[in-house]
């Protein structure tokens, strides 16, 4: 089991420890515990094509919550883009979807992180920590259909931040926003 697999695992723990009667201490350590598993998930993953094992470690370290905020951010925002043209099902579209739910899980566990580690108010539900860790556990599921895929592999590369060429993009009109248009996780 991998540093992430083991932290997921923690975070299902820690959110049943002392049920029903959770104490607000095990569930927010669920939710920043679910977030830190997210966090090490992609890490492992780039530095796994790393060939010098015994350099994988320090190549991890060039990881920041921030910059793989902004790379999540940045392929979210692309991908509603891509949803919003109402693509066909295809192989792009479920790769696209599951890459969509891997990014945006990770920048709503991170926000969630930060709550459960700032902020002291906070009074967090079972079904608050559940339902994290449940899209945290389900963001690693859509990862592993994916992670071959060179979009998958291309946001990886994209998470330690540094510059980058933006190719000029065409100024759009603005559009009435639609709810929604990313299609459910395929189920097969």
């Amino acid at each position: 089991m991998s540093r992430a697999d083991d932290l997921l695992q923690l975070a299902e723990e820690l959110s049943n420890l002392h049920a029903p009667n959770h104490r607000q201490a095990d569930l927010s350590r669920a939710v920043s515990t679910a977030y830190y598993a997210l966090f090490h998930l992609p890490i492992s993953e780039a530095t796994a094509n790393w060939r010098e094992e015994g350099l994988r470690p320090i190549l991890g370290r060039i990881f920041e919550h921030g910059k793989m905020k902004s790379a999540c951010d940045a392929k979210i925002s692309e991908l509603n883009s891509y949803f919003e043209g109402n693509p066909s099902r295809s192989r792009e579209q479920v790769v696209s979807i599951h890459l969509h739910w891997v990014a945006n899980t990770f920048v709503q566990s991170q926000q969630q992180r930060n709550d459960a580690d700032y902020n002291a108010g906070k009074e967090w539900t079972d079904t608050e920590a559940a339902t994290l860790i449940a899209s945290v556990a389900q963001a690693f599921k859509s990862w592993r259909i994916i992670q071959e895929e060179l979009v998958a592999q291309a946001l990886l590369v994209s998470m330690p931040g540094g510059r980058e060429r933006k190719e000029a993009r065409p100024a759009t009109s603005m559009k009435k926003k639609r709810k929604n248009p990313i299609p459910p996780i395929p189920t097969h």
